[in-house]
């Protein structure tokens, strides 16, 4: 499955502007000047996956921003379930939740399973609770 594929029909997108370079299937964030850059690892949300390639900041595009979609993982297994964030325009486990977890750092929750080496993965863009 490629990246940026939606893979049901309960998906809500939007029209946005990129911040500056986006390829199809990069998790995305709102920034504070309005525009939808590739996230970091890190990275607070509002959260998306670009359905489209973006050369420039200004360009329009589109984005997921509730449902399911494909996504590119990190190097490192996420089981299904999990709740993922982010880790440079890809997605990472999230790991052990705690009282300090920073619930604005969830990207959304793995639909299926990823092995040890990463690949691609179906992720509910925005369902954090």
């Amino acid at each position: 499955m490629p990246v940026g594929d939606l893979k049901g029909e309960q998906c809500i997108v939007i029209p946005v502007l990129a911040g500056g370079a986006v390829a199809k299937g990069d998790v995305v964030h709102l920034e504070g000047d309005g525009y939808w850059d590739e996230t970091a690892s890190g990275d607070t949300g509002k959260f998306g996956v670009a359905l489209n390639a973006a050369a420039a900041e200004g360009d329009p595009i589109q984005v997921c921003i509730w449902g399911p979609c494909v996504v590119a993982s990190s190097a490192a297994a996420i089981a299904k379930g999990a709740y993922v964030v982010t880790d440079a325009g890809v997605v990472k486990d999230a790991g052990t939740l705690s009282a300090t977890t920073v619930i604005g750092t969830f990207v959304g929750t793995a639909m299926e399973a990823v092995g040890s080496s990463g690949g691609n993965l179906t992720v509910w863009i925005g369902l954090v609770g």
